[in-house]
This record gives C-alpha cells, sequence and structure tokens, in this order.
C-alpha cells in the first residue's frame, strides 16, 4: 500500500493527528509519500520537518518538493524575498527563531530540504506536489511546472494514462465542495488531496490502490 500527505503548512498538530490514524495500518511493505508543502502558513514548520525527520527511520518515506520549499530555499539564498514573504514565509521564520534562537537550520533540516524529490512514479500512479503538463513525459518536465501548475494540469481535457495525485492547489477552489472533500477526477484520471490544513481544513491522506481517504479530524 502507499499512503499519500497533502499539504501540510506548519500544522504539525494536524500532522500528529492524521499520524495516528493512519500508523496501525501501515506495514513495513508500505511507503508513505508526503507531496510537499510542509512549511509556512502554519505556526509549527520546525516540529514538522523534525517530525518528518523522524519518520524516516522507521518507515518507507518519500519526501516530494513544494513550491514552499523552493520559495524558502531561495529565501536563505536573499532572492524572491518579499515572494516568499507574500506566501506565509514569515510563520516559519518564526518557528526556526523561536527553536533556535535565529533563523539556523539543523544540517539535518538543511539536508532534509536539499534533498526533496520533485516526482514519485510507480507503475500505476505518479505524486507530485503540483501537477504535470500534457502530452510531455513526466521525466521532461519542467520543476517549474511541478511545484507550481495549476489550471493548465487540472482544468486540461486530458486523460492521464497514469493515475496523478497531487497537493498545492485546494480541492475547494477546484470544486467548490466543502473544503474536506479531496478531487476525484475519473475523466483526466487525477486526484487533488490538498483539503485546506493551511485554511481550516483538515490534513488528508489517500492511500493506494484502494483509494481509502483517512484525514485529522
Amino acid at each position: 500500500m502507499f499512503y499519500l500527505i497533502g499539504d501540510i503548512h506548519g500544522y504539525y498538530n494536524k500532522l500528529s493527528a492524521l499520524f495516528g490514524k493512519i500508523q496501525k495500518h501501515i506495514t513495513d511493505n508500505d511507503s508513505i509519500i508526503f507531496l510537499g508543502d510542509y512549511i509556512d502558513r502554519g505556526p509549527h514548520s520546525f516540529e514538522v520537518i523534525d517530525f518528518l525527520l523522524d519518520l524516516q527511520k522507521k518507515y518507507n518515506t518519500i519526501y516530494l518538493t513544494g513550491n514552499h520549499e523552493s520559495m524558502f530555499l531561495n529565501y536563505l539564498q536573499g532572492k524572491d524575498i518579499s515572494l516568499y514573504m507574500y506566501n506565509g514565509g514569515q510563520a516559519t521564520i518564526y518557528s526556526y527563531i523561536e527553536i533556535m534562537g535565529s533563523l539556523r537550520l539543523p544540517e539535518n533540516h538543511k539536508a532534509f530540504y536539499n534533498n526533496l524529490k520533485l516526482y514519485y512514479e510507480t507503475e500505476n500512479f505518479i505524486a507530485v506536489h503540483a501537477g504535470l503538463r500534457h502530452s510531455i513525459p513526466v521525466e521532461l518536465q519542467s520543476s517549474y511546472d511541478m511545484i507550481w501548475i495549476r489550471e493548465e494540469f487540472y482544468l486540461k481535457q486530458y486523460h492521464w494514462p497514469k493515475l496523478v495525485v497531487f497537493g498545492h492547489t485546494t480541492t475547494v477552489n477546484i470544486t467548490g465542495l466543502p473544503i474536506h472533500e479531496i478531487y476525484d477526477d475519473v475523466h483526466r484520471n487525477i486526484i487533488g488531496i490538498d483539503t485546506g490544513a493551511a485554511y481550516g481544513g483538515p490534513l488528508t491522506c489517500l492511500r493506494l490502490p484502494d483509494k481509502k481517504v483517512f484525514q485529522s479530524y
């Protein structure tokens, strides 16, 4: 089984609650795939990264990068500062200062951010943060699209040969349905699982291949 988890955005309480629900189901043969956007907006980005680092010692874990991790790394290099602040970066800065005394990353946090993957592919599905551009093989997709694309992906009249599971765009903004609903589009063969943890919604986990949904509340 594969357990795919959507955008956390610094909400350690929701991550902890969700994991409390799924851990009893996870076996040694299963994998947990995180779709990126671990930080920003919520108050406990540092604790989220620590939690994820601890998980990889006990489980088969895959960590994808989101646009927020990309913005954070750029910010640390003095790039795109206003863009990062506009997108909730101040919460991450405060989180690190509170724990470390300054905006200083522990070495294991640096390694975590620098080793995130753009996508994860199996025989049956592709996991990616934001989405993909149609008719382009996944290995040739641009890194920008994989962490930033929106309407050009999920509104495109195109049926993906493999199921694509993504986060990045909150499902309520795609469907107008209640914020806790995932977006399962069988016609395009895509599933969105960012159910707005940063905006009052739950953190969501989708299990494949049975499509069982677990949520933090």
